[in-house]
């Protein structure tokens, strides 16, 4: 299959694996407004249900520190890209990129979720366009050394909360609100609490994915053909049992474990083991897009990949309106199996309304506005696509 769309520079399958990444990220961030005391690290296991545990578990080991970590990859990928065709002005126009993030980012976090890693993304974005001399394997040694000493970091402090000064201290709680105005209170708030861990625990990390990626598209990787099918399930094989071995093992600990010091350790164990799993799911994707039923697949996906910056907000918005007094105000009411429910219908939905879009109009609402800020153009290109947005 023609890693190419039609009339265009743009790689399909990069477009696919981004949508594939913001159904995974919508399945984590999810349960931040569905679930009150997400953020405090889970309700009380004695009032749990068996079925509840077994989806928490499964998100934890299928989906926690996966997906936003395969975002972060195609992020540092699609830098190098964006700097291959802006020539001499990549510069200034990456910098005004940044720019845009953090602004839009900080807005997000403050008025919808105080989750957000826009800010982040724009952050360590910089960092990596500092590093922009430096060669692909200098980079993937930097993406190794930070997510080994993020995880080093973390067995640390799950040892030191073991000690009689450990406690099982809960962090911020987001109540059910009941008005806009006590949404908008409550997230702006939360925001200013959460910011620090979302930089300085995320930040590395998603730096650390950068540097990964853009190695990646320096070395050719998808540009512009995929790697041979032989050397994909090579990939699959080996990094895919061992990483799911090692998110089991977290998952357990968080869900099972008990305590301040088994939920962080089996946050360091999800560190080492996770980029495993991205990158044994990026290649395992990337096998079923060059199967007989890969246009399908790609069909789905790519749309709502090409469109990730109006989704990703889109998202937040939406569960605003479902779980908050932005809305339905529906937090705490919802089994656990309603709330896939929620994240399955409202990804279906976007990906048949990013489809939709796109047969109007070369990008999003929100990817118009970058390009007009980034590049100055005022006209909302429509048709069909003629270049690469660098999305």
């Amino acid at each position: 299959m023609s890693g190419r769309t039609a009339a265009s520079s743009r790689v399909a399958q990069v477009d696919a694996l981004r949508g594939f990444a913001l159904f995974g990220i919508l399945m984590v961030n999810v349960w931040f407004f569905a679930d009150s005391s997400h953020l405090a690290g889970g309700r009380d296991p004695s009032t749990v249900s068996g079925a509840d545990r077994l989806i928490r578990f499964a998100v934890v080991m299928f989906f926690e520190g996966k997906f936003y970590l395969l975002f972060s990859l195609l992020f540092g990928y699609g830098s190098v890209v964006l700097a291959a065709t802006a020539g001499a002005e990549r510069e200034r126009l990456a910098t005004r990129r940044l720019v845009f993030l953090a602004v839009l980012g900080v807005v997000h976090g403050l008025t919808l979720f105080y989750g957000d890693i826009l800010l982040t993304y724009a952050l360590a974005g910089a960092i990596l366009a500092a590093a922009a001399s430096s060669a692909p394997r200098a980079r993937l040694g930097l993406a190794a050394g930070i997510t080994l000493g993020m995880a080093l970091l973390l067995v640390v402090v799950a040892v030191l909360l073991l000690g009689p000064a450990g406690t099982d201290a809960s962090a911020a709680r987001v109540g059910p609100t009941a008005s806009p105005a006590d949404a908008l209170a409550a997230n702006a708030a939360t925001y200013g609490v959460v910011l620090p861990s979302v930089l300085f625990f995320q930040g590395p990390l998603a730096l650390a994915a950068f540097f990964a990626g853009s190695a990646l598209a320096m070395l050719g990787v998808l540009r512009p053909e995929v790697p041979p099918r032989k050397v994909l399930w090579r990939v699959v094989v080996l990094a895919l049992p061992l990483g799911l071995a090692g998110s089991a093992c977290s998952a357990g600990l968080d869900v099972w474990g008990g305590g301040s010091a088994a939920s962080v350790l089996g946050t360091g164990i999800s560190v080492v083991a996770s980029p495993l799993v991205t990158v044994g799911y990026a290649a395992s994707l990337l096998l079923v897009l060059g199967s007989r039923g890969g246009r399908a697949v790609t069909a789905v996906l790519a749309p709502a990949g090409r469109l990730s910056l109006s989704n990703y907000l889109a998202q937040s918005a939406v569960l605003c309106l479902v779980f908050t007094g932005y809305g339905w105000g529906l937090m705490d009411r919802l089994p656990s199996v309603m709330v896939v429910v929620v994240v399955v219908v409202l990804f279906a939905a976007q990906a048949a309304a990013s489809s939709l879009i796109l047969s109007r109009y070369r990008t999003g609402p929100l990817e118009w506005a970058l390009r007009r800020f980034v590049r100055g153009s005022s006209r909302r290109p429509s048709g069909p696509p003629a270049g690469p947005d660098g999305g």
